[in-house]
């Protein structure tokens, strides 16, 4: 059984999990390593860090670093798949390479359980360089919803999530993208909440929202002021699944999951709207 840290559902297996997260966009879950954090903050620091999203130049010059370390952390000739030793490396990737038990990812060193699942995975943003620039920081990302969520995050500028959903609905995009129950001209709320000692129920700290319970009350505070209690604020213009985060309807843009529009399309798109994004997020 595979269990969500975030809602306590549990799955049947890790897809269904996965599945699960990236429908979820209260749920800090990189889409590209099928990985789930526990905050929005340990997402976007896994975005910054992380070296499958590092472009080539990064990457080879972490690998020089790596270098200069010693030998104790050196890759082994052994295929986990198959428990199986090789006489040294270049015998294991040539196996890796051929053997129909494998779909291999080299770049990101990952097994994939179809030869499907590895060509949407090679095709997927995960293989793309850095080439979105933070329009608040000269940080860098392969997606345009890498960007939404690093500013949604708080981290950069302390920009709350609650003004970048309001950038963006104040421009107005066509076809619309903005949930019609908003009132035209309603200010921006930004709530933030915290949690004391008396959430302790006895056994555990409890939402008294959703009553999930927490182990820490640092991990109850981090939920209670994620977007696991926001009201669905914008909806995919073709199939009209809804969205909280801005974010998130971007992920599922982007995944062409619905054929909305070409990837290609979204970035060109987004290049469009920063300048415009950036005057209304200084409003």
């Amino acid at each position: 059984m595979a269990e969500c840290n975030q809602c306590d559902h549990s799955f049947r297996s890790t897809q269904a999990l996965f599945a699960h997260c990236r429908d979820k966009a209260d749920h800090p879950f990189c889409e590209d390593c099928d990985r789930l954090f526990s905050t929005f903050t340990g997402l976007d620091q896994h975005m910054q860090n992380a070296a499958v999203h590092r472009s080539n130049s990064e990457s080879d010059e972490y690998a020089s670093e790596s270098d200069d370390d010693d030998d104790s952390d050196d890759e082994e000739p052994f295929c986990v798949g198959c428990n199986r030793w090789f006489v040294d490396l270049a015998s294991l990737y040539q196996h890796l390479a051929t053997s129909l038990k494998h779909n291999w990812c080299f770049l990101c060193s990952r097994d994939f359980a179809t030869p499907t699942s590895l060509d949407q995975h090679s095709s997927s943003p995960v293989h793309k360089g850095l080439d979105f620039e933070c329009p608040l920081c000269s940080k860098r990302f392969k997606t345009p919803s890498s960007i939404a969520l690093h500013i949604e995050s708080g981290t950069c500028h302390n920009i709350s999530r609650a003004q970048v959903t309001a950038a963006v609905h104040a421009l107005k995009i066509v076809p619309t993208i903005s949930v019609s129950r908003r009132i035209e001209g309603g200010s921006t709320r930004i709530v933030s909440y915290y949690v004391t000692e008396r959430a302790f129920n006895g056994t555990a700290y409890e939402c008294y929202l959703c009553h999930r319970t927490f182990r820490t009350l640092g991990a109850l505070n981090s939920h209670i002021n994620s977007p696991a209690h926001d009201a669905d604020e914008f909806k995919c213009p073709k199939c009209k699944r809804k969205y909280k985060l801005v974010s998130g309807l971007m992920q599922h843009i982007e995944s062409e999951a619905c054929g909305i529009a070409r990837f290609e399309v979204v970035e060109d798109f987004t290049t469009s709207l920063i300048d415009q994004f950036m005057k209304r997020l200084k409003l």
